[in-house]
């Protein structure tokens, strides 16, 4: 299933994000990329590059140099487990997740 990030993020601040809780496709402008809290490989995708991050997907830390074909701005797919929704941080959680598509290039 493929889903926009703001779209999966809406759905989790207004209650009906369990239903995503599966392996989907996330698409968004990296609003950030590098290090998660964790010091683990990520991505945040929002719906512009505007907008703070609404979607946290974060890779395995084995695919740290994945990071190497995403820059800020460019329009991502992603592909990962939605794990829910962090309060704390205001994001919506995915991990396992690995880059499908960057600007329209299949990766």
């Amino acid at each position: 299933m493929k889903i926009e990030a703001k779209t999966l993020y809406d759905a989790f601040k207004q209650g009906n994000g369990d239903q995503h809780k599966k392996k989907m496709t996330i698409s968004g402008i990296a609003t950030y990329v590098g290090p998660d809290v964790y010091a683990l490989p990520s991505v945040e995708l929002s719906e512009t590059k505007d907008v703070s991050g609404r979607v946290l997907c974060v890779l395995p830390f084995s695919d740290y140099l994945q990071l190497r074909k995403v820059s800020m701005k460019d329009r991502v797919a992603m592909e990962g487990n939605v794990l829910g929704f962090s309060d704390e941080h205001d994001i919506v959680v995915v991990k396992q997740c690995k880059i499908i598509e960057v600007n329209g290039k299949k990766e």
